[in-house]
């Protein structure tokens, strides 16, 4: 008995740390990751399995294991932030795929990026004809970014001489029939107002409301729990 609740405080313990250590070292361990961040998250999950299941590994050595890679990890990407050269070193650079709508085979070549990878990538940004681009780049997270030709950009306000409405955030002021008052007071409404439009829509109690959100002109989203 005693070894499985030993077992099962390990779980605990490793799970919280790593979630700990998961936060500090920011969201690119899941999105947006260049290869030093997908090395890094890789390496953390195999040091956290390796001290979960071991039995050639305490707790103590897994956690001070854990602790000193994520220092490692903090303080490439502090000198990452203060050096060019470091941060050329690690993290790769992007790579011109496109130019004046024509492929630069030496580049794909260079990255190993074949062409149907190069199609779907302009099919995600919305892209159907090689002719259209006039630049595309392989970032460093492995996407590509594209920027069409100006004679096939779509028409903005500025292109027709107009004046474009100032464009606001969209606020989810209700979850699940809780109110986010942090989200409702920088939506620049009320209680009171949040009640009379709950009441025109039909709401007599906050826990019928699946979500709710404050619309940039002012009108009020419901959907209502089934």
């Amino acid at each position: 008995m005693d070894e499985w609740l030993e077992f099962v405080g390990t779980g605990v313990t490793v799970f919280i740390l790593l979630y700990v250590l998961a936060r500090i070292l920011s969201k690119k361990l899941i999105s947006q990751m260049t290869l030093f961040d997908f090395i890094a998250g890789i390496t953390l999950g195999s040091m956290t399995a390796t001290t979960f299941l071991a039995d050639n590994v305490t707790l103590l050595k897994g956690a001070l294991g854990l602790l000193t890679f994520a220092a490692l990890v903090l303080l490439i990407d502090y000198l990452t932030l203060k050096s060019l050269t470091i941060r050329k070193l690690v993290n790769s650079q992007p790579t011109l795929l496109m130019d004046n709508g024509k492929i630069i085979i030496k580049n794909m070549k260079k990255v190993r990026f074949n062409i149907d990878e190069l199609i779907a990538e302009l099919r995600k940004a919305g892209v159907f004809q090689f002719s259209e681009v006039q630049t595309a780049i392989l970032e460093t997270d492995g996407s590509v970014s594209v920027l069409r030709k100006s004679d096939v950009e779509p028409l903005t306000p500025r292109d027709m001489k107009l004046e474009p409405k100032p464009v606001t955030y969209s606020h989810v002021v209700m979850v699940q029939g809780k109110v986010l008052l942090d989200q409702l007071n920088a939506s620049g409404y009320s209680e009171s107002w949040l009640e009379d439009r709950l009441q025109s829509h039909g709401v007599s109690d906050h826990k019928e409301v699946l979500v709710a959100q404050v619309n940039a002109d002012g009108t009020l989203f419901v959907e209502k729990m089934e």
